[in-house]
């Protein structure tokens, strides 16, 4: 997503320098070489600059703003070699998705983490976050897209949106920092669930190759406890919406779609990860954080506006837990989906 931001800011006339991390290295240099990315389909707008990681310290200062664009599994890195030296007047946006579980079995975001991180080294640091239902194909392709960006000053968050903002990428602002943090990280857990009904469908024997019911009723199962979760940490009727938008359009087109399928058709996680080899998969780290917290909140008993958390109202993610993690086969618990009205 961070390389499908900087097609919407060069149309505005924004002055990019991208800085890639160590794991970056050749991208960078064919960056350098060519001005593509090898990753995606289309080549840099003129104009830009590419730099290694260990120029980052030169190439940065002076900036009105730093996009991080990286995923989940770099949030520590990001954090312990960025962030704690990033002078605080430059403001973080960030399109990193995903959940930290703490050892109280806290879920927190990584911008709530790194936040809290950063406030023990006596640096108070605002990271603003950018989410919503996008394929970066689709951004650089120009696509019609509406994604948002939160924060707590509205003066950055009106510069970003001013610097974003095109004929297609439509940019929204909320200042439900944590609703939004949440919504676009727990949708990469639960679009494996529709995604693989898609897979189940195309089993030997299967009723329906493209099990369009079923994908519905998966849809539906990962939406209520999507909504359990969002309602838990106080997000807003907005980030909702916005966490089930970005739920319909990662099962539609989003990496997490080709690995769900794979799991249904009977994959197993590792015969999965090496035909999708080279990809991110974020839907894995997200399933096992999500996991894991639900059930160490739910051990502890503990309680929320709406009653103590059970472990009984969450088969969904329980399920992809024991796909991913313990060989599970991936046809799902159909009874434990259905609800009788009290």
């Amino acid at each position: 997503m961070g390389s499908a931001l900087v097609f919407p800011l060069s149309m505005n006339g924004v002055n990019i320098r991208i800085v890639g991390t160590p794991f970056d290295r050749e991208v960078i240099d064919e960056c350098i070489r060519t001005g593509s990315n090898p990753k995606i389909s289309r080549p840099f707008p003129a104009g830009i600059t590419f730099h290694h990681f260990e120029d980052w310290k030169e190439v940065v200062p002076g900036s009105d703003y730093v996009i991080g664009g990286i995923s989940s599994y770099g949030a520590e890195w990001f954090l312990e070699n960025v962030l704690a030296y990033l002078p605080e007047e430059i403001p973080v946006f960030t399109v990193v998705k995903g959940l930290r579980v703490g050892e109280d079995g806290m879920l927190s975001t990584w911008p709530q983490y790194w936040e809290k991180q950063l406030a023990t080294k006596g640096l108070h640091r605002k990271v603003y976050m950018l989410g919503g239902p996008g394929i970066a194909q689709d951004i650089i392709n120009g696509e019609h897209t509406v994604t948002t960006i939160s924060g707590e000053d509205p003066d950055v968050l009106c510069m970003m949106k001013e610097s974003l903002e095109t004929d297609s990428l439509h940019v929204s602002r909320t200042h439900d920092v944590t609703g939004l943090e949440y919504a676009v990280a727990i949708k990469n857990a639960y679009a494996l669930g529709p995604a693989i009904a898609i897979g189940l469908g195309q089993r030997p024997g299967a009723a329906r190759p493209t099990g369009v019911n079923a994908q519905a009723a998966v849809f539906f199962q990962a939406a209520r406890e999507m909504r359990r979760i969002l309602r838990t940490v106080g997000a807003e009727s907005d980030c909702i919406s916005m966490g089930l938008a970005d739920l319909f359009v990662t099962v539609e087109g989003g990496r997490t779609r080709s690995f769900g399928i794979l799991l249904g058709e009977g994959y197993s996680l590792e015969e999965a990860r090496e035909r999708l080899k080279g990809i991110t998969l974020e839907s894995i780290s997200a399933v096992k954080s999500l996991y894991e917290g639900i059930s160490i909140l739910a051990q502890r008993g503990f309680m929320t506006a709406y009653g103590k958390v059970d472990m009984a109202e969450f088969p969904l993610i329980e399920h992809l837990y024991g796909v991913l993690f313990h060989g599970k086969d991936a046809e799902f618990p159909w009874e434990r989906f259905s609800f009788d009205l009290s």
